[in-house]
C-alpha cells in the first residue's frame, strides 16, 4: 500500500468522484462488484494517481512491475489503463480461489503464490531464494502477516460500511466463507444478515452507493 505525505489538489471526495465512471466501466466489463474495485483502489492509493509504495509499487492500483507486465499496464499511472487492469487482476483472483473474497484479496496483497502455499502448507521457493511458508503452515489461505491481515480486514470492513450492514465483532477474516461461483455469474457483492458473511451471485446492484469515501 502507498505511503506519503498529504499533497496539494483535489481534496478526496473529489479524486473519487472523477474516478467513479471509471470504476463502474471496468467492474461492468469484467463482471465484478464495483463497490469491490473502488474499495481495493481508496485502499491502496487513496485514489492518488501518482502514489508510489515503499516496495516500488505505482499507481491507482499499486501494481508492480512484474503484474503490471503481466497485465498489459505500460504505465500504472494512467488511470483508465490502471483501474481497467486492477478490475481485471481481481476477477482474475476472484476466479482462481473460488470465488473467496478474503483471498483474493490476501493475493492481491501479498501474492498469488503466497496464498496458495498458506492454503495448501506447500513451502514456496522464489527466484531469489527466498522461501515461502517453509514450516508448510496451513492458515486457510490468508498469510500470516499483519500487513496482509490488515488489508483484508480493512477492505472487507470498507464493503460492509457500503453495504450498509454493521460488521458484528466476532466477524473474522471469512476464511470460513462458503462462495458459490461459475464463470457465467458476475463477482456482484450480497450481503447476508442472516449468515452474517459476504457471499456472490450473478446480480448487481444499479442503486449502490459504493463510492462513498469513509
Amino acid at each position: 500500500m502507498a505511503q506519503g505525505t498529504r499533497q496539494p489538489g483535489p481534496s478526496l471526495q473529489e479524486r473519487s468522484r472523477q474516478l467513479e465512471p471509471l470504476i463502474l466501466e471496468s467492474a461492468k466489463r469484467y463482471g465484478i462488484d464495483p463497490r469491490i474495485l473502488s474499495s481495493v483502489c481508496f485502499t491502496e492509493s487513496r485514489y492518488r494517481l501518482d502514489a508510489v509504495s515503499p516496495k516500488g509499487a505505482r499507481g491507482l492500483m499499486q501494481f508492480m512491475p512484474d503484474t503490471a507486465r503481466r497485465y498489459g499496464l505500460p504505465n500504472p499511472q494512467d488511470p483508465r489503463a490502471a483501474i481497467d487492469a486492477g478490475a481485471r487482476y481481481l476477477r482474475d483472483l476472484l476466479f482462481r480461489f473460488n470465488g473467496r473474497l478474503d483471498l483474493a484479496l490476501a493475493a492481491y496483497n501479498a501474492g498469488e503464490g503466497t496464498v496458495e502455499s498458506f492454503l495448501t502448507g506447500r513451502p514456496l521457493r522464489l527466484t531469489s531464494g527466498k522461501i515461502i511458508n517453509p514450516h508448510g503452515l496451513v492458515t486457510g489461505g490468508v498469510p500470516p502477516y499483519a500487513e496482509t491481515k490488515q488489508y483484508v480486514n480493512s477492505i472487507i470492513g470498507l464493503l460492509m460500511q457500503r453495504s450498509h450492514v454493521p460488521r458484528p465483532a466476532f466477524m473474522p477474516l471469512l476464511t470460513n466463507t462458503k462462495v458459490r461461483t461459475s464463470k457465467t455469474r458476475n463477482f456482484s457483492l450480497d450481503v447476508s444478515t442472516e449468515t452474517d458473511a459476504l457471499r456472490f451471485r450473478g446480480t448487481s446492484n444499479p442503486n449502490s452507493s459504493f463510492i462513498e469515501v469513509p
